[in-house]
């Protein structure tokens, strides 16, 4: 009787020692110990050779069962499957290394940043000035419709001529003389105008609407104060009356 030690089986297969004992007891193949040396253990089968000449290969077929007619219908049947299992391991091999070969590969429509690397672009990437925040378009301001034009009002000035002129802004130049009947009956139509003189400039009001006969009152707005003046009715609207009082509210600005 010769034994095949186990280590040899191991060798052979590409497997553990485990797993050759554990599909042995799925055979019900027994393991003897060796008869001069109790520490090795092995399968037992008829061979003409002593054991340290005994061949590495292993009979794969029915035919070479022939040649040893002392073994037993169980260890052909676990020898076949013990021979076809490096097929199915070299198989299992190339297929667990396409997988990870797979799994290694990036995806070329998939980039990733990572997170240490998104905090950094968001610490770098410059914060916005209260100047650009004002520059910045709100909803308010896109919503607000379009004002209308500013009024234009009535002037009476002084001209280069060193005589007044009176401007209207519906008819031009009129071809008024101020402090005649005609020029009082023309302001008695209005309710505002302005006035630039030889020493400063106002504009003059009344509320027509409240009062038909209101007075007239000069105002103008220096350094963000607005300050105020009486004139009188229509028919005080003198050229030293509109000189004084145009002389008077320059004189805020000193």
């Amino acid at each position: 009787m010769t034994l095949i030690a186990l280590t040899e089986w191991c060798r052979l297969l590409g497997i553990d020692g485990k797993t050759l004992r554990r599909w042995l007891a799925q055979a019900q193949l027994p393991v003897e110990a060796h008869p001069s040396d109790a520490r090795c253990k092995g399968l037992a089968r008829d061979h003409h050779r002593s054991l340290a000449g005994m061949p590495a290969p292993w009979p794969a077929s029915t035919a070479s069962a022939e040649t040893s007619p002392g073994l037993s219908a169980e260890l052909l049947t676990a020898l076949q499957m013990l021979s076809t299992l490096p097929a199915q391991l070299a198989a299992l091999q190339q297929q667990l290394a396409d997988l990870t070969a797979l799994l290694q590969s990036p995806p070329q429509a998939c980039v990733t940043i990572p997170h240490a690397q998104q905090k950094a672009a968001r610490r770098s990437a410059p914060m916005p000035t209260k100047a650009s925040a004002r520059a910045r378009p709100t909803a308010s301001s896109r919503a607000k419709p379009p004002q209308p034009p500013a009024q234009v009002l009535p002037l009476i000035e002084y001209g280069v001529q060193g005589s007044y002129v009176v401007l209207c802004p519906t008819h031009g130049l009129l071809a008024l003389e101020l402090d005649t009947p005609e020029c009082f009956a023309w302001l008695a139509t209005l309710s505002s105008f302005r006035f630039v003189g030889k020493h400063g400039r106002l504009t003059a009001h009344r509320e027509v609407e409240r009062l038909p006969r209101a007075a007239w009152r000069a105002h103008r707005s220096i350094r963000s104060h607005t300050y105020n003046l009486h004139l009188g009715l229509t028919e005080a609207l003198t050229i030293a009356t509109l000189e004084q009082a145009a002389a008077t509210l320059q004189a805020h600005l000193k």
